[in-house]
């Protein structure tokens, strides 16, 4: 498994392999809106790192600096089906730590209040819980903010 700069190539099979999890589906992203948003992240200065194991897996979409005055937002870090309980997602928040630590000293992401093994995977990485975002994003959710001092 390497860790790679997301490709234009990447976009369609990533995007199918996004679409079809349940927590994007229960946030009502399709194949094509993502692959848009993925196509659009550099004119928003978002970063793509991809988990590439003879085919893209999954994905870590985040900013470097911004967030919240402080630090890089994780927008994203999905890995497909096929690929979970193998590591790929700690490679890939690994990746995404190293390069926010490169820019800022903190990171933030948002965890959704029903996925609780996001909570716990992050919560096992040195992740703090420090706040809740009422229904931000769906009606019946609350978003969870994370955040883990990097450096300095």
């Amino acid at each position: 498994m390497t860790i790679r700069p997301l490709a234009a190539a990447d976009i369609p099979a990533l995007s199918a392999a996004l679409a079809a999890l349940p927590l994007l589906q229960r946030y009502g992203r399709t194949a094509d809106a993502i692959a848009r948003d993925l196509a659009s992240a550099p004119s928003r200065q978002e970063s793509v790192l991809v988990l590439d194991d003879g085919g893209v897996r999954g994905l870590a979409w985040f900013t470097t600096t911004g967030a919240l005055g402080s630090g890089g937002y994780l927008r994203l870090l999905a890995v497909a089906a096929p690929t979970q309980r193998r590591g790929a997602g700690e490679r890939l928040l690994t990746a995404f730590e190293a390069a926010v630590a490169a820019a800022s000293r903190d990171a933030y992401l948002l965890v959704s209040d029903f996925n609780v093994d996001a909570q716990r995977f992050y919560a096992r990485h040195g992740w703090a819980q420090v706040g809740v975002l009422p229904r931000k994003v769906l009606p019946d959710v609350d978003e969870l903010l994370y955040w883990k001092r990097l450096g300095g």
